[in-house]
């Protein structure tokens, strides 16, 4: 009776198994034909009985099915699962395990292939959608797969620079640091973009606290690529931020002979100047910045405050003059410079409109000037009114 019951319990699994192994030549029939919809219904169904059968080919086909609905431009196919590639991987590395033969491995290349191409295309558009955690695991897929031995079948595997560049991009985009800096220094090892790729590792090395070796890359980027525009830029504002902006100035200098039309480089130089207390430097930074560029609000704005200084300083003077005669005589020389000033602020105004620091500055100045003409009382009671709507 027992040997009855084991006859009959094989007999039902080898049919179990058959009828299996029928669904997943189905399901792979409705893949030849291009319904996704129903090849995928037909393979989970033929997966689930795993006590009946151990089949390579139903875990292919199942790679092949998911594979093909994460490449699909259907809308109503591309629905049928949120992560068709990660079970399209799944998958094939089930293949693996069972393929004992190694039956499938020629098989797997072109589906290997194929899935570099997707997990590319995921990983921009992951980027893309600023999904940048996702986006390094999906361009980390590329990389493993390029090095599959399936792929290289043994032999060394070419390397993909692009991708590890944009690996690093992602990591820093994504906060994960550590896996910045390491594909940072791979891209740097392959001579990819270097001078970006300098500039990128230091300022993963800077948030990662290590303003130390921020600088030093900095520095060997830029007596590597002295030319370079970008690793410039990236000294510039690495010094122009920090504690001794006295020290962009050489930079500044080597960006301004390389490109002289710059406005934007006498602008920085301006607010150097402006951070070290040299006036008179920062003055002929921003005018000359004014000169490339007259819409730079921030050089007028800043040149403004310069001659707005100097007629502060002046009237500093003046009150402390003891003669009445000299001291009103001196008051009339001040009134007189801060109506100089006022056109400063105002062309300020009309490039920022709503620029606060500006009005604000204007409403002192008219105020001040309220009783030398009518016109200043005017503009006083408009820029307060504008003020209480910011």
């Amino acid at each position: 009776m027992r040997k009855l019951s084991l006859l009959l319990v094989l007999i039902f699994c080898a049919s179990m198994s058959f009828a299996q192994k029928g669904k997943v030549a189905q399901a792979n029939s409705y893949l030849t034909s291009g319904k996704l919809d129903q090849a995928k219904k037909l393979i989970d169904i033929a997966i689930q009985h795993k006590k009946c059968v151990a089949y390579a080919k139903a875990y292919f086909v199942k790679g092949q099915i998911y594979q093909a609905i994460a490449e699909s431009q259907i809308a109503s196919y591309k629905k049928l699962d949120s992560d068709p590639l990660t079970k399209a991987w799944d998958a094939f590395q089930e293949v693996i395990k069972l393929d004992e033969k190694k039956h499938f491995t020629k098989k797997l290349k072109p589906q290997y292939k194929n899935l570099i191409i997707d997990y590319t295309n995921k990983a921009i558009e992951y980027y893309n959608s600023e999904k940048f955690a996702e986006a390094v695991a999906a361009f980390e897929k590329v990389l493993a797969l390029e090095n599959d031995d399936i792929v290289t079948e043994g032999k060394a595997a070419q390397v993909d620079t692009m991708v590890i560049y944009n690996t690093a991009i992602a990591a820093q985009r994504a906060s994960m640091y550590d896996v910045a800096e390491k594909y940072c220094r791979e891209t740097l090892k392959l001579n990819y973009e270097p001078a970006k790729t300098y500039a990128i590792l230091s300022n993963v090395l800077k948030t990662k606290g290590d303003k130390e070796g921020a600088l030093k890359v900095l520095q060997e980027g830029f007596e590597k690529y002295p030319e370079n525009e970008y690793m410039l830029i990236e000294l510039i504002n690495y010094y122009l931020l920090g504690s001794e902006p006295e020290k962009a100035e050489q930079y500044l200098d080597a960006a301004i002979k390389q490109d002289p039309t710059n406005a934007s480089y006498y602008e920085a130089k301006g607010s150097l100047y402006d951070k070290i207390n040299e006036p008179e430097k920062a003055e002929a930074m921003y005018r000359k910045t004014l000169e490339l560029r007259p819409d730079d609000f921030v050089a007028q704005y800043s040149l403004g405050n310069i001659e707005l200084n100097k007629v502060n300083d002046l009237l500093k003077k003046v009150q402390d003059i003891q003669d009445i005669k000299k001291y009103n005589a001196g008051l009339e020389t001040v009134y007189k410079e801060f109506e100089k000033v006022i056109p400063y602020f105002e062309k300020a105004r009309k490039l920022r409109p709503k620029d606060k620091n500006s009005l604000i500055i204007l409403k002192e100045l008219y105020f001040r000037l309220r009783d030398k003409d009518a016109k200043y009382m005017t503009k006083y009671k408009e820029v307060v009114e504008i003020l209480k709507t910011l």
